[in-house]
């Protein structure tokens, strides 16, 4: 049986943030994206490898090259999103996690699988006009997102919650209903810090 992430006593240098715009900081200036606040303040190398519009077909694609081959600690496994909106379905994308997850592990890496944060729906309506449906699409968004919860605990995987554990009510928090601002990245950076604290990573 897999350890659990917790059991572990590697020390972690490095982790790659695998995924897609969430995990990118589109629109975002570098130095004020989560995944470089928190190697600033941890220590820890941070490598950025998310795509703006990536869906998990192309992570599962790229997983060899931009995470295997970087010879990480683990990997943080955050997409989906554009499944839903561009495929109108979320089955693939829970289908294409499980396989990166053993994956990974069979690369002996430490995984952790992210719940993105939800989307702002009024303002995802107002930017995001016609081409995506986003009432239908948040709710296989949340049917994603459970599914994710509930993967995590049978396969005994820590999950990083970017959802729950933050309130994303405020619009400032958002560039654009879907994308996180400066602030939004300070959030997610400080939720990333306490669950590396919970984990021992720190």
């Amino acid at each position: 049986m897999m350890q659990r992430l917790s059991e572990k006593k590697e020390i972690i240098l490095k982790i790659v943030c695998f995924g897609d715009s969430l995990t990118f900081g589109y629109n975002v200036a570098h130095k004020e994206k989560w995944h470089v606040i928190v190697e600033k303040k941890t220590g820890i190398q941070m490598q950025n490898s998310g795509i703006n519009g990536d869906t998990t077909d192309g992570m599962l694609a790229r997983i060899q090259q931009q995470v295997f081959a970087a010879k990480p600690d683990g990997v943080i496994l955050m997409g989906g999103y554009n499944d839903i909106f561009f495929n109108h379905s979320w089955q693939s994308a829970a289908q294409n996690m499980k396989i990166m997850v053993e994956r990974c592990r069979g690369q002996n890496l430490l995984v952790v699988v992210a719940i993105p944060p939800p989307i702002l729906l009024p303002v995802a309506f107002k930017d995001g006009g016609e081409a995506i449906d986003f009432k239908k699409s948040a709710v296989m968004v949340e049917a994603y997102c459970q599914w994710l919860r509930d993967f995590t605990a049978t396969a005994q995987l820590p999950i990083l919650d970017f959802r729950s554990a933050i309130d994303w009510t405020d619009q400032d928090l958002y560039l654009d209903g879907i994308h996180q601002s400066p602030a939004g990245h300070q959030r997610m950076a400080g939720r990333l810090i306490e669950f590396m604290g919970k984990q021992s990573w720190l």
